[in-house]
């Protein structure tokens, strides 16, 4: 079943708002690792990678908008 560009991005709106608390949460935590004096190197990978995939879901986003427009 194929869902409608609508309920997907609903669905990416969703999962975006998810990424940037997480993103937020992770900025926090490093920033603690560091007032603590310790390291945050394994920290800072997984804020990257959260950065990616934000950056994913965006362009899929941007994508799903253009699509619209066209229809």
């Amino acid at each position: 079943m194929t869902r409608s560009i609508e309920d997907q991005l609903d669905a990416l709106d969703r999962l975006i708002a998810e990424g940037e608390k997480r993103h937020g949460e992770q900025v926090a935590r490093i920033e603690q690792l560091n007032e603590n004096g310790q390291c945050a190197i394994g920290a800072r990978g997984v804020l990257q990678n959260i950065k990616t995939n934000l950056a994913t879901l965006r362009t899929r986003r941007a994508h799903l908008h253009t699509m619209r427009t066209k229809s």
